[in-house]
């Protein structure tokens, strides 16, 4: 096991993680994507919704945008997912009841595949180690994800064996509120009955993650770039600052 000589080991009790970006590096992937539109293309299939692949695809992508800019004028809440596919990607359909309803009822089978295809990931080297190391040390770790699936996260930190080292695994979709706001943050504190100013949040963007963690009073903000932190950023207008970056997870090490 790796040795951390913590020189705030009396200060930063908590490791809370993003996780697309940082637990897993995230890429733009076209043929990634292509294949999660035609899944979805079939189960919609299933439930009568029938459309070419272009049709869908630019559905998709208007909706998501619509969406992105709705919760951006509402306090960054987040819908049940349900509600996005039904309101925003596939409002057309919903004049039917019994579509609208059958649509409903796989919203999240839509939003973990769409989540999952959405771009190309890989693990982050050492991800495994590090993880099982702070733990070891008596970190208390969580992850903190804007989401608008309930299930993708846990069975990818279910599929990496490193699921039981989380106290805490804290998702938009479930708290109804997106980063940056601070209500997410203040969900995992609870969670995790830690105090702000005792964690430390490693995350990928400026924008989402080092301005909400350090609003909501973390001491240590850390970030690390993904293969999506400039397109993220690109219109951030913000003033926050990282407090340290780091290109590798080991890192950590030193920053603690």
């Amino acid at each position: 096991m790796d040795k951390i000589k913590s020189s705030l080991q009396n200060r930063i009790k908590g490791v809370f993680f993003d996780y697309g970006g940082v637990i897993e590096n995230i890429f733009p992937d076209e043929a990634s994507y292509a294949r999660g539109v035609g899944i979805i293309r079939g189960i919609l299939e299933g439930i009568g919704v029938s459309m070419t692949e272009g049709a869908l695809t630019s559905a998709i992508k208007k909706g998501i945008s619509a969406y992105e800019s709705w919760y951006r004028s509402n306090g960054y809440r987040e819908l049940p997912n349900a509600e996005i596919w039904k309101r925003f990607v596939l409002k057309k359909w919903c004049g039917n009841e019994e579509i609208c309803m059958a649509i409903a009822r796989i919203g999240e089978n839509l939003s973990s595949i769409f989540e999952y295809y959405l771009y190309r990931h890989r693990p982050r080297r050492d991800v495994v180690r590090v993880v099982r190391t702070l733990y070891k040390n008596q970190y208390t770790l969580s992850v903190v994800s804007n989401t608008i699936s309930r299930t993708l996260i846990p069975e990818r930190l279910k599929k990496f064996d490193i699921d039981r080292y989380f106290s805490a695994v804290v998702l938009s979709s479930a708290t109804g509120y997106r980063k940056p706001g601070t209500e997410i943050f203040e969900e995992a504190l609870r969670y995790t009955g830690l105090k702000a100013g005792q964690c430390m949040y490693i995350g990928d963007t400026l924008s989402r993650d080092v301005e909400g963690s350090k609003n909501a009073g973390f001491y240590r903000a850390v970030l690390i770039p993904s293969g999506l932190t400039t397109v993220k950023d690109k219109n951030y207008r913000g003033d926050a600052k990282a407090d340290n970056t780091i290109e590798s997870l080991l890192q950590i090490y030193d920053v603690l």
